[in-house]
């Protein structure tokens, strides 16, 4: 099981790593194509398709064939899209290449938190948290990478890198051995345990138990567009806004997922201790405040801090809304699990393809005020959350204290 984990968390770097390329190398990208900010939402958008597409895939695969030929499969066809990307083909053939890309990102997820949602019910915040910080570290080195590659001239070789690590990835889960059981932190010697938090409501209708699921999913949504917004087009924005030199502000990308990764590393402890409702909200308020921050930025380095500041409050967003949907909707863990991916992958299209269309039509400032709007639609969400549990476990009281 430990080696099992571990080649998760391996999995998770490549997803980290992958979905951030676009993003790190995007104006050199358009600038070979000769294109325009709306062509890159387009390849942000296709990206997003394939994350769409490769969710029933998985789903339908994980019923029929076993976990180390779906993990390597996954694996396999990243670095196909990878390999595709380094070629630099005509744009149509690009734009398959980056749905392949998507497809495989998007397997390798759902398949892996599905498995850790259904063995480890009492650990899903810890070790969520732990494949997030994996998926942090692969956002965070990518553009580094690319940072000093883009300096050197030789940003396609980025892609390249991504792919070796893929296909290191496939051979490893060939030798993951199959020998797993439920387990729950009870079992562990450290005794870890999520924080104890209310139980699961008891929905008495579909109307009632359905409404609160589609508002996690919306949630979802949007969480996910804002993030892929910030990673495909924070260094565009900084270039037109503060008038960044290119390198430079590829960077800023790297001080977000550096932030992640470092808010990530203390959600472990978190997650031991507040509640998933408290986390939630104090994280969207606090990144909504820092993204105000960053609209008020003139210079670099205010900007810089202000990114980090983001990125420390959204850290956990994604990985906690999973859990506590799954906690919500007990026994329904992989058909949770698979929803929730798949409207991340329908908020990563969205939202960067209407981001990019923005970005040639509109004002810097414009563009960075509908991101905040959409950081305050999520706090709507979370209110409409809290208070549709709150109302149907008042009336699992109700009717308990009648009978």
């Amino acid at each position: 099981m430990t080696r099992f984990l571990w080649a998760s968390y391996g999995m998770y770097l490549l997803g980290g790593m992958s979905s951030v390329l676009l993003g790190a190398i995007m104006p050199n990208l358009l600038a070979h194509y000769h294109t325009a900010y709306t062509a890159g939402g387009m390849l942000a958008l296709l990206g997003s398709i394939g994350f769409i597409v490769g969710v029933p895939l998985t789903a339908s695969c994980m019923k029929r064939f076993h976990y180390r030929l779906i993990l390597s499969g996954a694996a396999l066809v990243v670095a196909i899209g990878q390999i595709g990307f380094f070629c630099l083909p005509p744009f149509f053939f690009l734009g398959v290449f980056v749905i392949l890309n998507g497809i495989g990102a998007s397997s390798l997820e759902t398949a892996v938190a599905s498995y850790i949602m259904e063995r480890f019910p009492g650990r899903r915040a810890i070790l969520m948290s732990r494949l997030e910080v994996a998926f942090g570290l692969g956002a965070l080195s990518l553009p580094a990478l690319a940072s000093l590659l883009i300096a050197t001239h030789a940003w396609r070789v980025t892609s390249i890198c991504i792919a070796i690590i893929a296909f290191v990835l496939c051979l490893v889960w060939q030798s993951v051995s199959y020998a797993w059981q439920v387990q729950d932190s009870s079992t562990t010697a450290s005794g870890e345990r999520d924080a104890p938090t209310a139980a699961p409501p008891r929905f008495r209708g579909r109307p009632s138990k359905y409404g609160v699921l589609a508002l996690f999913l919306l949630i979802i949504l949007i969480y996910v567009g804002v993030e892929g917004s910030i990673n495909s087009f924070l260094p565009s924005l900084l270039i037109l806004y503060i008038k960044s030199q290119p390198y430079l502000a590829s960077l800023s990308s790297t001080i977000f997922w550096g932030a992640m990764v470092v808010g990530r590393l203390a959600i472990g402890w978190i997650a031991r201790r507040i509640r998933y409702e408290l986390y939630l909200f104090a994280s969207v308020m606090m990144g909504s405040v820092f993204f105000l921050a960053l609209m008020a930025s003139h210079t670099l380095w205010l900007a810089y801090l202000a990114i980090c500041g983001v990125g420390l409050s959204l850290s956990a967003v994604y990985s906690i809304t999973m859990v506590y949907a799954n906690h919500t909707f007990t026994g329904m863990e992989r058909t949770v699990t698979s929803a929730v991916t798949a409207f991340a992958g329908v908020g990563g299209a969205l939202c960067p393809a209407f981001i990019g269309y923005a970005m040639d039509h509109l004002l810097p400032q414009q563009v960075l005020r509908m991101v905040l709007g959409l950081m305050i639609v999520l706090l709507l969400l979370l209110s409409a959350i809290y208070i549709s549990l709150h109302i149907v476990r008042r009336r699992d009281v109700a009717r308990d204290t009648a009978i």
